[in-house]
């Protein structure tokens, strides 16, 4: 009889037994295993959340957008590479706001952050619109903006779309002279992130270089709705109503409001506030407190170009012989920034310098004269052939130089743009004519613009109309466009004094005339306006 298998002497079983000990030590194995697993997973969801929470709160301290705040969103993106120095979208974000304080705000210790981090988003391969970005304002900053445009083209036939991408677009494109494309652009940028005051800023300073001042404030004050201590939108909001010749009180209390907060300043918005102290100064008639704020601006920050420009300025009210190469030295500094030839032009025509002033409109011409623009039927023309402002101002400048023939064609080009200055070269060409007594000629211009109705909205417009109707011998037609005239004027915020030396002048031609029963009736009418 075969012997069993537990049986003395029989065959042992095949299967090994399994030990206790050997049992627990394999237990203790997978539960180590297990728990570093466990400790893997915890640590990287802490990691993860501790990352997220670092950069949801640098990114609402940079969407804030002032210095302090940005320094702040630095602090915690700090503290996040601390975490995790492999956040390629926290390095693209530190690039960018690095980027802001260099060359928004001037600090030129700010460069080398902007590049590093640049840098390390690019290597690992951050997919945001802060690293392309930044990219493309790294090339502006270098000279380079046709390569700007060449690389933002490319991203977008990739299908890249940002608000940093359109407003480095808008960058490029002023660079390059491409005004109206650029105006686009920063409108879309303002569009899509309209709770940022970045944006509209960008766009309102823009404007502000045009010299559309009504459209610039309109912009910066998106910049204040977004965020009300917005330093950079307050002040650019301040300097473009003084421009207008307006809120001489607000900007007053402004300037006060930021004298106190001296240590949250930048270059760049040191100097800014300057340039509101000066543009103050000058709308009081203090050319030299305005040339003195103006200098103290360029210390803090010799990019200002509006430190250039109000200098100028002051020099031109000055009639000082320096005054045409301030304006030279405030275009070359912003080669782009129209505002700085037309509105210097019209300076220094004023102080007596015409050919300074055609000088500056040459090289206005050079800057210009390449660039294109629509046209319908899908086609292109020069931007000369679509500037009205440039044909205006020319034909002013021409004409007190005497050069009528000259200034008259300036005037028909900026007729033939029939755009925003139709009225203004209009009444233009008018006053030309009357002052070669072409009365037939200039009546249908003028009435064109200085209606029947009182609608009309230049008021000098209706005081030419005066004038050709008085030489007429209209004294009645011509007192009711004088009073047109006065009103518009006096609505325009023309000051009291002014408009009652011209009531009195009214008064004084009408007896001269021998009408003197229409001059006391022209005075009590002019009185009652003028209360």
């Amino acid at each position: 009889m075969a012997a069993t298998n537990g049986s003395p002497g029989g065959a042992r079983d095949w299967r090994r037994r399994e030990s206790l000990p050997s049992a627990l030590v394999q237990v203790g194995v997978v539960a180590v295993l297990l728990a570093g697993a466990v400790t893997y997973v915890v640590h990287r969801s802490s990691v993860r959340q501790q990352v997220q929470a670092h950069m949801k709160t640098a990114r609402t301290l940079a969407q804030r957008d002032n210095p302090a705040d940005l320094r702040k969103a630095l602090a915690e993106l700090e503290a996040l590479f601390q975490v995790d120095s492999d956040a390629r979208d926290a390095q693209a974000l530190a690039a960018d706001v690095n980027l802001r304080l260099w060359l928004e705000h001037r600090q030129s210790d700010a460069e080398a952050g902007t590049r590093e981090h640049l840098a390390r988003a690019e290597a690992l391969d951050s997919r945001s619109g802060e690293r392309y970005g930044t990219r493309a304002m790294i090339l502006l900053a270098e000279g380079k903006p046709a390569e700007a445009e060449k690389y933002l083209e490319e991203l977008k036939t990739q299908g890249a779309k940002s608000p940093k991408l359109a407003l480095a677009e808008a960058q490029a494109l002023l660079a390059r002279g491409r005004l109206l494309d650029a105006r686009q652009a920063f409108a879309r940028a303002s569009e899509a992130a309209w709770r940022e005051p970045r944006y509209p800023v960008a766009h309102g300073e823009a404007l502000l270089d045009e010299g559309l001042y009504p459209q610039a404030a309109e912009a910066l004050k998106k910049g204040t709705a977004a965020n009300p201590d917005h330093l950079r939108a307050r002040l650019s909001l301040a300097l473009a109503r003084l421009y207008q010749g307006l809120g001489r009180d607000e900007a007053t209390r402004l300037l006060s409001d930021v004298q106190g907060r001296e240590a949250e300043l930048t270059p760049a918005l040191k100097a800014r506030a300057r340039v509101v102290q000066a543009a103050l100064a000058l709308t009081e008639g203090k050319t030299d407190e305005a040339l003195k704020d103006a200098e103290e601006a360029l210390a803090a920050s010799p990019e200002e170009h509006h430190a250039l420009f109000i200098r100028a300025r002051a020099l031109a009210l000055k009639k000082d012989p320096g005054a045409r190469a301030a304006f030279q030295e405030a275009v070359t500094k912003r080669r782009t920034a129209t505002l700085l030839y037309l509105d210097g032009a019209r300076a220094l025509q004023q102080a007596g310098d015409g050919e300074g002033a055609l000088a500056l409109l040459d090289a206005y011409e050079t800057v210009f004269r390449d660039v294109q623009v629509p046209a319908p039927e899908g086609k292109t023309v020069g931007a000369m052939e679509r500037d009205d402002r440039y044909w205006l101002t020319r034909g002013q400048v021409l004409q007190a130089l005497a050069r009528a023939d000259d200034a008259m064609a300036a005037y028909d080009r900026a007729l033939a743009v029939k755009g925003v200055e139709r009225a203004r070269a209009q009444y233009a060409k008018a006053a030309l004519l009357m002052a070669r007594q072409d009365y037939d000629a200039a009546q249908p211009l003028l009435v064109e613009v200085a209606p029947e109705n009182g609608m009309g909205a230049l008021p000098e417009a209706y005081e030419a109309l005066g004038d050709l109707l008085f030489a007429k011998g209209e004294f009645s037609t011509g007192c009711q466009h004088y009073f047109f005239g006065l009103t518009r004027a006096r609505q325009l915020g023309e000051s009291l004094e002014t408009l009652k030396g011209k009531a009195s002048s009214v008064e004084k031609r009408l007896a001269a005339a021998g009408q003197p029963a229409m001059a006391k009736a022209w005075k009590n009418e002019a009185d009652a306006l003028l209360q």
